[in-house]
This record gives C-alpha cells, sequence and structure tokens, in this order.
C-alpha cells in the first residue's frame, strides 16, 4: 500500500492518463524519488507501476507498456541466522515478535500472509497444516505442513480469538508495528543511542530467507523449495541451492548403487502363456 500511496504523490503520474505515462514521466519520477530515497525503494515503486500498466494493457485500456528499467546498486538482504544468532534473537524478541519469528523459521511464510491454521492431521498426514490463502501473487496460496516446533508453539497461542496474532484491539498485527519491534531487538536504544547486535543486513525477510537456505542445504530439490515458499519461478527457488563438491560426490555415488543394484537384481519377465492369458482376459472383461 505504501509503494502504490507513492506514485499518485508524483503530479506528472497522478495528472496523467494511463496512456501517457511513458519512458519520459517515468524517468522524471525516479530522477524525483532517487534524491530522497535508496534504489531498492524506487525500485519497489516501480515495480508496482509496471504492473499496474500491464494490468491495463491486459484489460486493453492502453496499447503500449511503457519500459521500466530497474535502478543497478540496490543492496541485497541475503543474511542468514546461524542457529547461535538464532537463540539470541529469539531470547531478545517480545511478544508476539517472537512467535512470528520462530513461525517464519518453521514455515517460510512471509510476513504480512494470510494463513488458516488446522492443528491436527486430516486425511492420513502425519503433521498439520497452514493453508495460505493470501499473499504476494496467485502462487502464494499454498499448504505447508506444521513441525512440532511450529504445532507447539500454535497450541500455546490457542484462544478465544480467531485470530493467533493480533494486538490489544484484537486486531491483525501490523506490519510497521512488528518492523519496529525488530528493529529495536536488533538495535536496542542504550542510553539514547541504538546499540546493534546484528547486522544492519538483518531484516523480517531473513527469517524466512534463512529457513529457505536451511532446506537448500539440507538437499531439498529446487522444485520443492518453490512449493513452499509459493515462488512463481524456478529460478528463485535455485537460488538457495548451493551444491558442494561433498554433495555433488554423493548424488553420483547414489547414481552409481542404484545401477549396481539393477544389475544384481535382473527383472524377470512373467511366462508367455500367463502373459497371454492376461492379455486375453483384459481383452474381454466388461
Amino acid at each position: 500500500m505504501q509503494k502504490l500511496s507513492r506514485l499518485p504523490a508524483f503530479a506528472p503520474i497522478a495528472g496523467a492518463r494511463l496512456d501517457r505515462i511513458d519512458e519520459g514521466v517515468i524517468e522524471r519520477y525516479v530522477v524525483t524519488r532517487r534524491a530522497t530515497v535508496c534504489p531498492a525503494t524506487v525500485n519497489r515503486e516501480l515495480a508496482t507501476l509496471r504492473r499496474m500498466l500491464r494490468l491495463a494493457h491486459e484489460w486493453k485500456e492502453i496499447q503500449r507498456v511503457p519500459r521500466i528499467r530497474l535502478l543497478s546498486g540496490e543492496r541485497t538482504r541475503d543474511f542468514v541466522l546461524s542457529r547461535k544468532q538464532e537463540l539470541l534473537y529469539l531470547e531478545a524478541c517480545p511478544q508476539p515478535l517472537h512467535d512470528i519469528a520462530e513461525l517464519m523459521l518453521e514455515t517460510g511464510l512471509r510476513i504480512g500472509e494470510w494463513a488458516d491454521v488446522t492443528l491436527e492431521p486430516i486425511k492420513g498426514a502425519r503433521f498439520g497444516f497452514l493453508r495460505v490463502r493470501k499473499g504476494k501473487s496467485k502462487n502464494a496460496r499454498r499448504v505447508l505442513p506444521l513441525t512440532d516446533r511450529a504445532s507447539e508453539m500454535l497450541r500455546r497461542r490457542a484462544g478465544s480469538s480467531t485470530l493467533v496474532f493480533a494486538n490489544r484491539q484484537g486486531r491483525p498485527c501490523l506490519v510497521t508495528s512488528l518492523n519496529h519491534m525488530h528493529r529495536d531487538t536488533c538495535a536496542p536504544k542504550v542510553q539514547g543511542k541504538r546499540r546493534p547486535i546484528f547486522s544492519a543486513d538483518f531484516v523480517m525477510y531473513s527469517l524466512r530467507h534463512t529457513m529457505l537456505t536451511r532446506l537448500g542445504e539440507s538437499g531439498v530439490d529446487a522444485f520443492t523449495i518453490m512449493r513452499i515458499a509459493g515462488h512463481s519461478s524456478i529460478v528463485v527457488s535455485q537460488r538457495y541451492l548451493h551444491p558442494t563438491p561433498e554433495t555433488v560426490e554423493r548424488a553420483l555415488e547414489r547414481l552409481q548403487l542404484s545401477g549396481a543394484d539393477a544389475k544384481m537384481e535382473p527383472k524377470r519377465l512373467p511366462p508367455a502363456t500367463v502373459s497371454a492369458t492376461l492379455k486375453f482376459a483384459g481383452s474381454v472383461s466388461h
């Protein structure tokens, strides 16, 4: 919502018809915004504008979509928590940030995604699950099994409210409030000055990034990571795969062993008479 609100605040965009928003208007917007904010912020706003214009083109409101180039120099957020850092962070977290962080580390949920909780397994499943019904895109809608750690935390929070994480007014926790709590946890104020405990690259998204990175390190394939994360492209999921020489060696070893097993136990074909009888029976069965 914040990214969307910035666009109409720029008069040349606010006062223009959709088909008049061209590369020149967009370049003026970029120059104006770049003077006060970082490339990452401008890029998120440009991505929002590009999505809007593509929808307008899809709905046949405009004839063409202007080319929108994202800025270079964007700072990447690839911070990954170690297990030791995770313990220190959770010990310092107030509620509900503590439990939200724990859930993100166990499921890879995006902050702000809406999910329905089912604690008891159904239809022969081993675990309860989350059904994500609202997120970044249609790919965000997915089902995530709950680990024991996540289930235990959610059972503790089960109460009269229909919301697992609610503020004092009984409404959903605001993302901005959680980000402020996270900032104060990572860099608490001491005598009026902030004393960083963790890297400035550690943002709330890092909790999701940490979980997905751990999946990749444990040998989970890109397609499974894509399904768990709700990614729209396998290319995004592949960034979490970092095969080491040992991983490659183990993969080839498994291939070699499967070939050896096949040679040791050749497949035995049934006698021709049995095969013919089965075919005949199949052909006349109704």
